[in-house]
């Protein structure tokens, strides 16, 4: 008795707001719980004192908005909930903005000079490994970068709007953004992911900007865990 009255009181409010509204709440609790941005976080006297302000006051007003959140659902003021949807995922999202940049002032902060200028160094050198290797990919796939036709030459990246014939995209052709992401996507995952590298050029580049990527992050991570071990 109890579960069909359940399925129908959730089916009146929307499975899918209902999930939204659920993962969202998650997405709170997530984020409040890091620890250096809590007031009583093991690591919260590691981040400066206006960060940590800062990530403070985002707690009060995230835990504001998944309460406004629950009281749409529960009366089942779907448009509104819709909108406040819309809403609460971007201050979410600019949530995990602030605290990405305070894990970096965390850790710029808690080590030596040297420390310091070698995260520094590593991430210029993981956005300058993105940067290069997207212009060597625009560079070999056609139609590339110079204005010239090169329609006889074969892919050298298979794209998914070019593997299979998609609604809208019948004249679809790679530009800059596309590369940026195969070279994004390649440095942080170490292999291709929804696009296929089909030539040996293509391959080799792949393979030496992955290379490079698992040193440089490699580098980011054992600096990290030797900052938070205390070590100089």
């Amino acid at each position: 008795m109890f579960a069909p009255a359940m399925k129908s009181f959730l089916r009146n409010r929307g499975t899918s707001l209902t999930m939204v509204v659920l993962i969202l709440f998650a997405t709170s609790l997530a984020q409040g719980a890091i620890s250096y941005t809590m007031t009583l976080g093991a690591l919260r006297g590691l981040l400066p004192s206006d960060v940590s302000l800062f990530g403070k006051g985002l707690i009060v007003l995230r835990f504001g908005l998944v309460t406004a959140l629950s009281i749409l659902w529960l009366f089942k003021l779907k448009r509104a909930l819709f909108q406040l949807i819309i809403l609460v995922n971007a201050w979410f999202t600019l949530g995990l903005l602030g605290q990405t940049s305070g894990l970096i002032a965390t850790l710029f902060g808690s080590g030596s000079p040297a420390v310091r200028t070698l995260l520094l160094d590593v991430g210029l050198m993981a956005v300058s490994n993105i940067l290069i290797f997207s212009i060597w990919y625009w560079i070999i796939d056609p139609p590339g970068v110079e204005e010239v036709t090169r329609a006889g030459e074969p892919w050298d990246f298979l794209f998914p709007q070019r593997g299979s014939s998609l609604p809208h995209y019948e004249s679809w052709s790679p530009l800059y953004a596309d590369y940026l992401f195969v070279a994004f996507t390649t440095s942080f995952a170490f292999s291709p992911t929804d696009v296929l590298p089909l030539t040996r050029r293509a391959k080799l580049l792949m393979l030496l900007q992955a290379a490079i990527s698992v040193v440089s992050l490699t580098a980011i991570a054992g600096s990290a865990i030797n900052i938070l071990a205390g070590g100089k």
